[in-house]
């Protein structure tokens, strides 16, 4: 009776070690899956960028504009943006449209890409990227005229985090070569 009393006492040790290895190793995956979870969770709420200003240019001739300038800036706590991975939706009443990152530049050159020029470096500056103290003007052309008293929403929208809108209604007259849309 003693000799079966010890190998089942060894057997259930034998059987408690093994479905403690288990847990521990569940236990290790749930908690790596966690941490992992809650990064790309706060890199979604806190990434984005900051709305500056919204210009336009030449409204002197024809009181319409198809030429923007965006002022952006990152967000306070935000991670560095990847411009290649971030989209421009620019909707009026007429036309919507999608713009990707075109690289750097000083005037908007087409309906589909928007160009970047960096007005002022962070630290971290690097080309095709909005980092930490970076401020960068962005140029964008619309798909048509955008005339006076019309609504305008723009859209920066990066593939991780919030995305930007910025909302307004163009002036009643547009005289000026320079038009300040917003704020």
């Amino acid at each position: 009776m003693g000799v079966g009393t010890l190998i089942i006492f060894i057997a259930v040790i034998l059987v408690a070690a093994v479905a403690a290895a288990v847990l521990i190793s569940t236990a290790g995956s749930l908690q790596q899956r966690g941490l992992t979870t809650g990064a790309q969770a706060e890199e979604g709420v806190s990434t984005g960028a900051e709305a500056i200003s919204v210009m336009a240019t030449d409204a002197s001739t024809d009181h319409q504009i198809e030429n923007f300038e965006m002022l952006l800036r990152m967000q306070a706590g935000s991670d560095p943006m990847n411009l290649n991975n971030t989209v421009i939706l620019v909707d009026t009443s007429e036309t919507s449209q999608s713009l990707d990152y075109g690289g750097l530049g000083t005037s908007a050159t087409s309906t589909t890409n928007y160009q970047v020029e960096y007005v002022k470096a962070g630290p971290e500056q690097e080309n095709g990227y909005l980092s930490r103290g970076d401020v960068i003007k962005v140029f964008f052309q619309s798909d048509g005229s955008v005339e006076e008293n019309k609504k305008v929403r723009i859209r920066v929208i990066p593939r991780v985090g919030q995305a930007t809108i910025v909302d307004f209604t163009t002036p009643d007259v547009m005289t000026d070569m320079r038009v300040n849309l917003w704020p």
